[in-house]
């Protein structure tokens, strides 16, 4: 009986004991699973954060700069937008960029339009004879300090060409004048609320271009078109470029055309390869970026592209016009017959050193007539050395015209097509400066 109540006990305790390991097997895979749990939430975190850092790394990329860009459009710039910015602006698209996230926006603007977009293109397409067409243009942000005005197509009605008497006695004789250069059927004009405005001017100025001041105040473009214009609707086009204070390109203060480069060519507006006339009541500034190592710049001519006035119809100081005889207003004691205010500046102009000519030559700022010359002597005479050199800077020629051209006598006289053309300038710059005369 004891050896059976023993073995009785001894089978319960394994009993008990298989139990205990079921328990703790259960448990066991219970934190096992747990843990697996635990991962996998982790895993699916990690995913998902990743996912998050892709999101934001694609939004990043969208995020391009509205720079220019080259449209599909033949001879159109346009600026990088994306497409729903280029339609909520009113611009076309034209062409992808920015990795074709963006579209190559196009904005073009005629009669009674505004923009303050960079690379707007202004164009007369709608155009009535016998109004002005206008458009407005505001600064595109407050880092921008100019406009620059590139005129790819500039077809306006032409100057008065005609010698007919206007000024003075109705018959040839002293005093009497022409309004040859009046722009009196079409007209083109940008107003400036903030500084100099760029002169009005006609005919044909294509390839030609201004710079304006800009301000907080709002810039008008405005051609005026007569009743019987022979400008049609697509008179011109007229790119508008933003120019920002910083930017390599601005023009220095009071310049209304910049040209850059160490050789280039300058003229007057309307001057069409000297086919033109010299236009009324131009006031302005064209001036020539100084290259780094650049000391001095020289102009020159030929004696066929400089005619800028005859003072006092006298064909010898018309030839040899500098200094004193230029720039001299209407007719009076000095000029009688008058003819003698239409003239160029540049400052502290000499002859080039060393002088081709053992002449004295002297420093003078104004220079007219119908050939461009040195000043060799401080009188009217001397042999002509058409190359003017200056170490002044900023370079710049400035042109002054009046509102009268006295024609007598007609054949010496400024108001004559040969005489009043305008002039077109050569240009180089130097390394060396020019020595003192």
């Amino acid at each position: 009986a004891v050896v059976s109540t023993q073995s009785t006990w001894g089978h319960s305790d394994r009993l008990l004991e298989e139990e205990h390991l079921k328990i703790e097997m259960l448990n066991f895979l219970f934190w096992v699973h747990a843990a697996l749990a635990l991962a996998q939430n982790d895993t699916n975190r990690d995913k998902v954060l990743r996912k998050g850092k892709q999101s934001v790394g694609v939004f990043t990329v969208v995020q391009f700069p509205n720079v220019i860009c080259t449209s599909s459009t033949s001879g159109r710039n346009g600026t990088c937008y994306t497409s729903s910015e280029c339609t909520a602006k009113g611009g076309s698209g034209s062409g992808s960029c920015a990795s074709s996230f963006g579209v190559c926006c196009v904005f073009e603007k005629s009669c009674g339009s505004s923009t303050s977009e960079n690379s707007t293109y202004f164009t007369s397409t709608d155009r009535t004879l016998g109004t002005a067409c206008k458009l407005t243009v505001c600064k595109s942000d407050s880092s921008v300090c100019q406009i620059r005005l590139d005129f790819e197509t500039f077809v306006l009605s032409n100057p008065v060409t005609v010698t007919t008497i206007t000024i003075g006695p109705s018959t040839a004789a002293a005093g009497t004048g022409n309004s040859l250069g009046e722009c009196q059927t079409d007209t083109f004009a940008v107003s400036s609320p903030c500084g100099k405005a760029p002169p009005v001017i006609c005919g044909t100025n294509t390839g030609e271009h201004m710079y304006v001041p800009v301000c907080d105040q709002c810039n008008e473009i405005t051609s005026s078109f007569g009743s019987s214009s022979t400008a049609t609707t697509s008179a011109f086009t007229v790119k508008i470029t933003m120019v920002e204070c910083t930017s390599k390109i601005k023009a220095p203060e009071g310049c209304t055309q910049y040209f850059t480069g160490t050789t280039g060519t300058l003229s007057t507006y309307n001057y069409q390869s000297g086919s033109g006339v010299l236009l009324h009541n131009q006031d302005y500034c064209a001036c020539v970026r100084s290259e780094r190592t650049t000391c001095s710049i020289c102009y020159y001519s030929s004696t066929t592209t400089f005619f800028m006035s005859v003072p006092n119809a006298i064909a010898a100081i018309g030839a040899l016009g500098f200094d004193t005889v230029c720039g001299v207003k209407g007719i009076g004691a000095t000029y009688a017959n008058g003819g003698g205010f239409d003239y160029i500046t540049i400052p502290n102009g000499r002859c080039s050193s060393p002088p081709t000519t053992v002449a004295t030559t002297v420093t003078v700022d104004r220079y007219c007539g119908t050939e461009f010359n040195c000043a060799q002597t401080t009188a009217i005479a001397g042999t002509p050395a058409n190359t003017v050199c200056t170490n002044s800077k900023p370079f710049r020629v400035c042109v002054h015209s009046d509102n009268a051209e006295y024609s007598f006598p007609a054949a010496d006289g400024e108001g004559t097509l040969a005489n009043n053309r305008g002039f077109q300038l050569s240009y180089f710059q130097q390394t060396v400066c020019q020595a003192n005369p």
